[in-house]
């Protein structure tokens, strides 16, 4: 089965075009430093000129007190004026050309300041030449206005979704009460699943180990997905009502279970009432909300082309009010413990760092993780904006490793781990996992070999940010045929009762306890002790504070020894390993050195 992780956008062919887009015209790529301003720290900008862009002045215009910034060729009207200066050429391979850097510096601010910004580029003696700074859409729909924005806060990620370890539970398709699923002529269809049915089987979920659930969208939909909303203060009454909802966070909290909720402020369904207004009145105050015009395929932009995703413009400021007040409102009664936010890339940066502030205010300890699909570059511009970014490269890595027969790639799989974790901020959660309902099934990647499941879940339990595991995964559940172009194929209905491979969920039970006993996993640094790619075995060593754990990979087809270092190692059963032991082929050991004293 050929994979398929997210639209191909790992592809060489993809990456090749993004690159170029990132050096075409004036781009500031979201490019400051410190990621995370303190207060009266001044902040550098970084401005990119691509090939055949020529400018002699640009202009940064700024405002402090939240409003929108605006200027024109070095004046500004509404804030100040940052003026940036040459500070580099380069020579970009992929365009063939030349390139420019530009910086200027936004002066130190008080705490509690929303920082907003855009660039302008402009020749002096050619009064109508001036280019504004736009980032590129994934989409591939025009580019998106360059609104930039970063805080002056107090706020940090919570401790605890540093150290969960989620469940990820597509509402529909998890558990329906009365406990038979609808038989729909298709899986684009409703299948049963709702709130009721989750909250009767959170004993199975607190008994797999799991302390953090993640519900895609409950919010009123027309499509069993829900990633399309109609109403986003209702729940949708295929899964329930609000009442059902309560009781389920309710009982979750009283299993120390944290709920995540599924929002997608970047698009909404066509038949949301505002949409519905904008689109068959040019004059309707909500005309705005979106972006219509005759460059956009349907007349509007879209979701990634799909009509009936019309996408938002959160710059504007009535747009953006409405979808903070609606993301305040879950956390405020319902005492929801935070979002995973759809297509992340979509809005600016400066509507996520006003909407992280907007849910911190409610809930300073709620988590707010970010779906964004782009590279690691893309992702480390998410800090400070948002407490976190899903690890897709984690993704592509993993299934990398197991997509051949080749005990070498290892290596590669080591060293990417190894300088992730360098390169991103500590605060910066980067959830990972092995599929999710946008992919298709690691099980059918694998072939059905449960075996490298359980050394992929291994390796994500022992080496992960914040693993996710998605529903079913623990107890085999796969898919007969390939996501694309079968769409659904990854959301088949959850396994109960016995059609569950209770031996793997007994696998699976260990290694997430396992996690969830060792901080070290969480926070420890991760040092190399025998890396040996023709052999495809890796030992790493993680420790934090008084806890040491010891990772011996091999991904091999053959036994490998190993000799463990000095001390008393035991396996997570509590049995000592002999100092001389054998890797299994195509397995992971953990260990974990004795407590003395």
């Amino acid at each position: 089965m050929q994979d398929f992780v997210f639209g191909a956008l790992d592809a060489d062919d993809s990456i090749a075009a993004s690159e170029r887009r990132r050096w075409c015209g004036l781009r500031h790529n979201h490019n400051i430093s410190p990621l995370r301003p303190q207060p009266n720290q001044p902040v550098r900008i970084t401005v990119s000129l691509g090939p055949g862009t020529l400018v002699d002045h640009i202009t940064a215009y700024v405002t402090y007190d939240g409003s929108e910034p605006r200027g024109h060729r070095g004046r500004a009207e509404h804030g100040i004026a940052i003026s940036c200066q040459p500070t580099a050429t380069t020579w970009q391979p992929l365009q063939w050309d030349y390139g420019e850097i530009w910086q200027g510096e936004i002066p130190g601010q008080a705490p509690g300041t929303h920082v907003r910004y855009r660039i302008q580029g402009w020749r002096q003696h050619e009064p109508d030449f001036s280019i504004w700074s736009q980032e590129a859409n994934l989409d591939g729909t025009r580019e998106k206005p360059g609104l930039y924005g970063y805080s002056i806060d107090a706020y940090s990620t919570p401790a605890w979704a540093h150290e969960a370890v989620v469940y990820e539970i597509f509402v529909d398709r998890f558990a329906p009460v009365p406990s038979t699923y609808l038989r729909p002529a298709r899986l684009s269809q409703f299948c049963g699943g709702n709130l009721s049915g989750i909250r009767e089987h959170l004993d199975y979920l607190s008994d797999l180990g799991v302390d953090a659930i993640w519900l895609t969208p409950i919010f009123e939909t027309r499509t069993y997905h829900g990633y399309d909303v109609v109403d986003y203060h209702e729940v949708t009454r295929h899964f329930g009502s609000k009442d059902d909802l309560r009781e389920l966070i309710e009982a979750a909290h009283a299993r120390s279970l944290h709920i995540l909720l599924d929002f997608v402020a970047s698009h909404t369904s066509d038949q949301f009432a505002p949409f519905q207004q904008a689109l068959h009145d040019p004059d309707s105050p909500y005309r705005h909300w979106y972006s219509f015009s005759d460059a956009y395929k349907h007349g509007y932009r879209c979701f990634f082309d799909v009509p009936t995703m019309p996408q938002l413009n959160l710059d504007h400021p009535h747009a953006r009010t409405y979808i903070l007040e609606a993301a305040q409102y879950w956390l405020r009664e319902f005492q929801i413990d935070g979002y995973r936010l759809d297509y992340a890339a979509g809005p600016s940066h400066d509507f996520w760092t006003a909407f992280r502030l907007a849910c911190k205010q409610v809930n300073p300890d709620c988590w707010l993780v970010g779906e964004v699909t782009q590279g690691s570059a893309d992702l480390r511009t998410y800090a400070g904006r948002l407490d976190g970014c899903l690890d897709f490269n984690f993704t592509r890595q993993m299934r990398r490793l197991f997509s051949s027969d080749d005990p070498g790639r290892i290596q590669d799989f080591a060293t990417s781990i190894i300088r992730s974790q360098r390169y991103f901020p500590a605060d910066f959660t980067r959830p990972t996992f092995l599929e999710n309902h946008d992919m298709n099934r690691i099980l059918s990647i694998l072939h059905g070999d449960k075996q490298r499941l359980r050394l992929a879940a291994g390796l994500m339990m022992a080496l992960g940010s914040t693993p996710i595991l998605y529903y079913g995964t623990e107890v085999g559940l796969s898919q007969p045929r390939p996501k694309a172009p079968h769409r659904e194929e990854s959301r088949h209905p959850m396994r109960w009762g016995d059609r569950q491979d209770t031996d793997l969920l007994a696998t699976f039970k260990q290694l997430v306890h396992w996690r969830r006993r060792h901080p070290a996993t969480v926070y420890g640094d991760l040092t190399t002790l025998r890396l040996e790619a023709a052999a495809g075995v890796w030992v790493v060593q993680r420790q934090f504070e008084h806890d040491t754990v010891l990772v011996l990979v091999n991904v091999g087809a053959r036994p490998q020894p190993a000799t463990l270092p000095p001390g008393a190692w035991l396996h997570s059963d509590g049995a000592r390993a002999e100092t001389e032991t054998t890797i299994p082929a195509v397995s992971i050991l953990l260990l974990e050195l004795e407590a003395v004293g």
